[in-house]
């Protein structure tokens, strides 16, 4: 009967071949994980802060049809030139812009109210309506366009 062949297997192989592969210990596969494993911690920890700040935001609605409507008919009662009405739309778009996008910073998610099914979210519109007067009052009175600019009396 005959032996088996034994089989020998060197545990150390070649030192050449071993460190090109390697970096401070650790084989690339290794770096890989690691580096796989440190970019998720950095997008758990930035989802996490997203998220929070989603959750301090609330949801409220403004019925900009109400406000323009408002202004219109107050407007159609006012009796000034042309030239005068387009200064004041203009001033009063200008502001009620301004008093969406101060609502919007300050954490609302603003909603136009004849989007809103039932009454499921706080109603800004006051709040704006208010904002929007607030700043027609700090803005100068558009010049009266003189009676009579050629300055005879039309005889």
């Amino acid at each position: 009967m005959t032996k088996p062949a034994t089989l020998t297997v060197d545990a150390m192989p070649d030192s050449d071949t071993s460190s090109a592969s390697r970096l401070l210990g650790f084989t690339p596969r290794d770096l890989a994980i690691v580096a796989a494993f440190l970019v998720l911690v950095v997008w758990a920890f930035w989802a996490t802060r997203e998220l929070l700040e989603l959750r301090d935001r609330r949801i409220v609605s403004v019925s900009l049809s109400t406000i323009i409507k408002n202004f219109v008919a107050a407007e159609a009662r006012n009796g000034s030139s042309p030239d005068q009405a387009a200064a004041r739309t203009k001033a009063y778009l200008a502001a009620t812009d301004a008093a969406m996008q101060s609502l919007s910073r300050s954490g609302a998610t603003v909603l136009v109210s004849e989007a809103v099914v039932g009454n499921s979210v706080p109603d800004m519109t006051g709040a704006v309506a208010a904002a929007v007067q607030q700043a027609m009052t700090k803005q100068p009175a558009p010049a009266a366009a003189p009676a009579n600019p050629g300055g005879s009396d039309g005889h």
